[in-house]
């Protein structure tokens, strides 16, 4: 079949699909959901398309942008992934059921099929892509806003007594959560007008190269704005493992659990012959 032959078949399909689109769009509706809204976004990428056919223009940023702005609102009026990307392959259907009939009708050759399908396929992939995209990025904010609380809640400052406080650490030391640890730690002493933390670390289950020197940096930090720093919970092999890492601990003041430090510790020694 000549190729200009194909080219006029595929030019008509593009303007019956513009001639339908009002129809394709309320047969998209998978439960009858007719609502303007709803129909707006249906017509806005049927629209898409129609210009694809008409000037074989390139569409595919605006199909782009169309894909994650109609994932964002997915997202918004809290529609779940999996029933999103349904409505996305009934989307497929219906625009290609529509397709079909003018083909069949016309008696139009498998060329010419071919042909809308290299401009029809290439849009509808990418608008699920950045749809599906949209949803991804959602996940992954709420993901790291999950983990910055989290960050936030296993670093709390416990005040003990006026100008003196504990922070108990659990779980392991990353460099990530030393960096909140400190910046914590720094903002608490500097709120409750702190001369004395105690660093309670018998919730750690290991104390290796990092963490110790983690923790030592965090010392640092507290003394330079003056803040006393007390470490408590220093096991047997915390304290071997501190001293063959060459970090200058013999400036700190270290207890093995924090019961000890708070029974023998000067500032609490002070309050009890008060």
């Amino acid at each position: 079949m000549a190729e200009d032959s194909i080219q006029q078949e595929v030019r008509f399909i593009g303007m019956k699909i513009d001639e339908l689109k009002y129809d394709i769009a309320k047969k998209m509706a998978r439960d009858g959901n007719v609502d303007e809204q709803a129909m707006n976004v249906r017509l806005e990428f049927l629209q898409m398309v129609v210009d694809a056919f008409k000037s074989q223009e390139d569409v595919m940023d605006q199909v782009t942008t169309y894909g994650r702005k109609t994932g964002e609102l997915a997202i918004k009026y809290g529609a779940k992934m999996e029933e999103s990307l349904k409505a996305t392959s009934h989307m497929r259907a219906t625009i290609w059921n529509s397709i079909k009939g003018i083909l069949l009708d016309k008696d139009f050759s498998l060329e010419t099929a071919f042909e809308v399908a290299d401009i029809v396929n290439p849009l509808l992939d990418q608008a699920v892509y950045a749809f599906s995209t949209a949803y991804i990025e959602s996940y992954r904010e709420r993901i790291e806003k999950a983990h910055e609380d989290f960050m936030k809640l296993s670093a709390p400052v416990v005040p003990l007594i006026d100008s003196v406080a504990v922070l108990p650490i659990i779980g392991g030391v990353s460099t990530e959560r030393a960096e909140q640890l400190m910046n914590k730690a720094l903002s608490e002493s500097n709120k409750m007008d702190l001369s004395h933390l105690f660093i309670d670390l018998s919730g750690v289950p290991l104390v290796d190269t990092t963490v110790a020197y983690n923790i030592y940096k965090i010392f640092q930090s507290l003394e330079m704005v003056g803040v006393e720093t007390v470490i408590a919970g220093i096991r047997p092999e915390v304290a071997h493992t501190m001293v063959s890492l060459g970090i200058d601990f013999r400036k700190i003041e270290t207890y093995s659990s924090l019961q000890q430090a708070l029974s023998r510790h000067k500032v609490f020694s002070a309050v009890k012959k008060a």
